[in-house]
């Protein structure tokens, strides 16, 4: 793992309470993140064309006019958000969830309530490459292809 690499982690929540947990279980993850929050779509949008992040954690049920489904549309339509993981943050369990999920460009999907576990493994699979790697400038670094999900119905 390269030292001078903090990998920086969007959280696009609602909810602050929600955005603490996360937090919380994101500081377990082994490694220093960076962590930047945007309470809804348009303000996630703005921050992420001035900042990239490394991976984008997005819950499905924000407040606002765009859900996090449409979020997720949305950055795999530019530039800046075609090759950054994005988790999203499922409700329930029903597979109309699921599948909206992976029809919007998930890399992953995750059910709430959230599994610090299951969040960082998450985290692992999705950075491991670059943590490896190290990032000398982001700009620099070559994006990891990631394999999407691709839904079946």
């Amino acid at each position: 793992m390269a030292p001078n690499f903090t990998p920086k982690i969007m959280i696009v929540e609602s909810y602050g309470s929600n955005v603490k947990s996360l937090s919380t279980h994101l500081s377990s993850f082994g490694v220093p993140l960076e962590v930047v929050t945007a309470v809804d779509a348009p303000m996630a949008m703005a921050r992420l064309q001035r900042e990239p992040a490394d991976l984008v954690i997005i819950d499905t049920l924000l407040r606002g006019k765009i859900d996090g489904y449409e979020l997720c549309r949305n950055l795999r339509s530019t530039y800046f958000g075609q090759n950054v993981p994005i988790i999203l943050l499922l409700g329930g369990t029903l597979s109309l969830e699921r599948s909206k999920g992976i029809l919007a460009g998930a890399d992953l999907l995750l059910h709430r309530p959230v599994v610090k576990e299951e969040l960082l493994k998450m985290l692992q699979l999705l950075l491991g490459r670059k943590l490896e790697q190290g990032d000398n400038g982001r700009a620099s670094v070559e994006p990891i292809p990631l394999r999407r999900l691709h839904s079946v119905v």
